[in-house]
This record gives structure tokens, C-alpha cells and sequence, in this order.
């Protein structure tokens, strides 16, 4: 039997049923925990919760290739230093640690898995503008960051070859496992991992419906040919992402007022060949340094953007992956988002940012020497503060509902922190907690007590 037949049958058996007048109909089945969203957040509290020892079904709406998440590509940006705060620097370096224990798991298992697969260590720059100075350096001090500044021109030309703006300075960050993480790839090492921990995942599964009854809830599914089933389960997580607050108007119907989704665009760029080839080997070596860039520095949210490497050709010639992480917009169809092009102003704006970049790096290209080769709309998921919820859901009571968590409003900035976010729904799920001082300043943030307060405050403010 081919590996294509083991799977069509396994898949029919776990969903076994009969062909009926407008679909397929299946038995009822029940799980002790029922998954849905097999991206970072799902995907990292199904592996949390399948390595605790529990009975894990992981349902994902899209096939095995990962395709609308809340950014497209290879790399995000992954840093120690998160610019004042320690609840980001605590939730990506425990997200190191998490990765560690999921690589180790793999290699005991046999695969040949390093670090390497989800992170690439580079130096990680930041630009900003000068007034945030002091407060940049105490967080390195603090957040024990090693790290270079760079507070004048004359300084940004010594020490870096950067010609920098008056009033701008940059700081560059040197920590291991700072510079990119590469979702895809940790995506599919949960997976792996998932599976081999004895936990099932079905892709092609679009829950349409969630409705408690009596002490489980029962699931609705589509498959891709809207074939239905359903499946009991006595606790959820929901990793749902923008499709949150649709999926939870029965049991949850203060999600579609907390989760807001809105429109992001992404451009890859790289250098035209010609260009690329005409560059010594002194700009080569700036343009390898210049990335990945979180710039601020032109002081406002829609100027500020993020920017990396997303791959290189046979040449080294990379392709420059540039977002406004403040440049949003707002959604009429979900569905839609991700094949909606780019506007000729999204597409300049990107173009004239990244050649006013490489040039203030001293490497010598016009606007003209970028060449879009692919551009893609996504979408963030934002609370009104911007920090992520990860917390058991207020039932109608107003008291916790701890056998559904919720992990919802990841505002673009949940993939660094992605592994630790599955372990404290994994704990929520199970009654647990920690010890660890930044564990519970996480926990305090992202959790119940958060959202209560979100809740309550809407029932003050119908309004919001």
C-alpha cells in the first residue's frame, strides 16, 4: 500500500461515516483536547499539551502547507532586546528555551535537527530616534543584551560605515538566537513532534461552528470539498488567529469587540542582477549587516518600518522581505485579504524605504535598482492594547471557563514569543502554573485577570 492510500485510510477510519445527500455526514467522536489553528500559537500549545501527556487532535483549515498565517515568508524577526520591555524579552527567550527541548525531543527521535532550522543568529539593528536613547540602553542593561550604540553621525561612521540622520542613533544586538526564526519550519517540527507524541492533526478541517453541551463541547468541521463532520471534545484550545471572533459568537461573543483584524501588506525585494554584480565587496558586506532592521527613527507609526532577508539566489543576491508593522487598513471580506495585491503606493513606499536604507548603509543603489518579485497581503489580529490574550474564556457567568483557552490578537508580534504562548495555554488548560517571576509578569499580562478586565469594561462601555 502506498503512503498516499495509509493516509486517505487512516483519515477515513478516524472519520469514518457514511455518504449522505448533500455531503459527507460522520459519527461523533470524542477527544479529551481538541486544538483548532495549526499555526505557531496551536501548533505550539498542541506539542505543550501532547508532551504533558494528553490526548491531542489538532484541526487546521488549510493544507500542509502553511500558507495564511499573519505574515507570509521564511523569517521573522526574533531579538533578546524588545525595546523597554521585559515581558517581549522574557517571551522570546523562553521561546529559545522551548525550541531547545522541541529540537533535543526530535534528535532523540532521530532526526538530524539543529537549532539552525528555526533560528538564524545575526546582529539585529534597531533605528530610532535620539530621545529614545536612554531608555534603550537601561533595557539592555536590564534585559542583559549584548549590544553596540551608535549616538552620532561620527559614531554611525566609525563603527558601523552607517551614515546616520541627525537625531537618529542605532543600536545593534548581538545575542545567540537573535536575527530570524523561520515559522514555516517550526511549524512543521511541532508537527513532527506532535505526531510522534501521539497526537493527530487534519488539515483541511474549517470548524464552522463550537457549542457547548452540558460538561464537552461539540465541533463542527468542513473539509476543502465541504464534506462535514463532527467531534466532541472536553476542553479547546482556540488558536484561531483573525477568525476568532466569528468562531467564538456563541461562546464568547465579546471576541469580535476585543479582536480586531486589519490588513497588512508585505514586498520582497531584491537588487536587479546588473546592480548586484557591479557591488564591491565592501557594500556586499554592508547590505549582509544592514538586516534584519526594526526602523523607527522617522518618529511616527506609519514611518517605521520592519525589514530582513527572506532567501538569496545562487548569487548570494538576497531578497529583501520589507513591512509596516503600523501600516494597516481595514478588511471588508476576511477571505479575501490574502490575495488582494498591493497598491502602486504600498509598493513605492516599500521601494523608497528600503533604497534610503541601503544607501544611509553605503550601498550604492537607486529606487530603480529594486525589483518587486512578490508582494502579499496578510492580516494582524489586535486587542486595543496590543498585547496578545492567552487565557481561559469568562463564561456567560462571568466566572472562568478553564476547559477553553483562548489565544487570539497576536498584533504581528506573536511568533517570537509563539512557544512560550503554547506552553502557558498548555498550563491554563491543565490547572497549572510556575514559579519563574517573568512566567507569571507573562501570565498577569496575556491571561484571565486581562481579559475579565476587557470584558467588564465593555459591559461599562457598550459603545467600544
Amino acid at each position: 500500500m502506498t503512503v498516499f492510500s495509509l493516509v486517505l485510510t487512516s483519515i477515513f477510519v478516524f472519520f469514518s461515516g457514511q455518504l449522505q445527500a448533500g455531503g459527507t455526514t460522520t459519527a461523533e467522536k470524542h477527544y479529551a483536547v481538541v486544538v483548532i489553528g495549526g499555526g505557531l500559537m496551536g501548533s505550539a500549545a498542541a506539542w505543550q499539551l501532547a508532551r504533558d501527556g494528553k490526548e491531542v487532535i489538532l484541526l487546521e483549515k488549510q493544507d500542509r502547507e502553511y500558507s495564511q498565517g499573519s505574515s507570509k515568508g521564511l523569517t521573522r524577526i526574533a531579538r533578546s532586546n524588545n525595546l523597554g520591555s521585559d515581558l517581549w524579552s522574557y517571551l522570546h527567550n523562553r521561546s529559545v528555551q522551548e525550541t531547545a527541548t522541541l529540537v533535543n525531543y526530535l534528535g532523540n527521535q532521530g532526526d538530524d535537527i539543529s537549532m539552525s532550522a528555526v533560528y538564524q543568529t545575526t546582529p539585529v539593528n534597531y533605528m530610532r530616534p535620539l530621545k529614545a536613547a536612554d531608555a534603550i540602553i537601561a533595557s539592555s542593561e536590564r534585559q542583559k543584551v549584548d549590544y553596540k550604540l551608535a549616538l552620532t553621525p561620527e559614531e554611525g561612521m566609525e563603527m558601523f560605515g552607517v551614515q546616520l540622520p541627525e537625531g537618529v542613533f542605532l543600536h545593534r544586538e548581538f545575542n545567540e538566537h537573535s536575527g530570524t526564526l523561520n515559522p514555516e519550519a517550526l511549524i512543521s517540527l511541532l508537527h513532527k513532534a506532535i505526531k510522534l507524541k501521539g497526537g493527530t492533526i487534519v488539515y483541511n478541517a474549517s470548524v464552522s461552528d463550537i457549542q457547548r453541551q452540558g460538561n464537552h463541547y461539540l465541533i463542527a468541521s468542513k473539509d476543502s470539498q465541504g464534506s462535514e463532520r463532527e467531534l466532541t471534545a472536553s476542553q479547546i484550545v482556540s488558536a484561531a488567529g483573525p477568525y476568532t471572533g466569528p468562531l467564538l459568537t456563541e461562546l464568547a461573543p465579546y471576541m469580535d469587540k476585543l479582536i480586531t483584524p486589519k490588513r497588512v501588506f508585505l514586498a520582497f525585494l531584491q537588487i536587479s542582477p546588473a546592480k548586484y554584480h557591479q557591488l564591491d565587496d565592501h557594500a556586499r558586506s554592508q547590505l549582509r549587516r544592514a538586516y534584519p532592521v526594526i526602523n523607527s527613527s522617522a518618529g511616527t507609526r506609519e514611518g517605521s518600518f520592519y525589514s530582513m532577508f527572506e532567501s538569496s539566489d545562487a548569487d548570494g543576491n538576497s531578497v529583501i522581505k520589507i513591512g509596516g508593522h503600523f501600516q494597516r487598513s481595514d478588511i471588508n471580506k476576511l477571505d479575501d485579504v490574502w490575495h488582494q495585491a498591493l497598491s502602486e503606493e504600498e509598493i513605492r513606499w516599500s521601494i523608497e524605504n528600503t533604497g534610503r536604507y541601503l544607501r544611509m548603509h553605503g550601498v550604492p543603489v537607486n529606487d530603480e535598482d529594486l525589483q518587486l518579485v512578490d508582494d502579499v497581503s496578510c492580516v494582524y489580529s489586535l486587542t486595543s492594547t496590543e498585547v496578545p490574550i492567552v487565557s481561559q474564556l469568562v463564561a456567560p457567568s462571568g466566572e472562568m471557563d478553564s476547559n477553553f483557552v483562548v489565544m487570539a490578537g497576536m498584533s504581528g508580534v506573536g511568533a517570537k514569543g509563539a512557544m512560550t504562548y503554547g506552553r502557558i495555554a498548555a498550563n491554563l488548560l491543565q490547572g497549572k502554573s510556575e514559579s519563574d517571576p517573568g512566567y507569571l509578569e507573562a501570565v498577569e499580562a496575556v491571561g484571565f485577570t486581562r481579559l475579565k478586565e476587557d470584558v467588564d469594561q465593555l459591559q461599562v462601555s457598550p459603545e467600544k
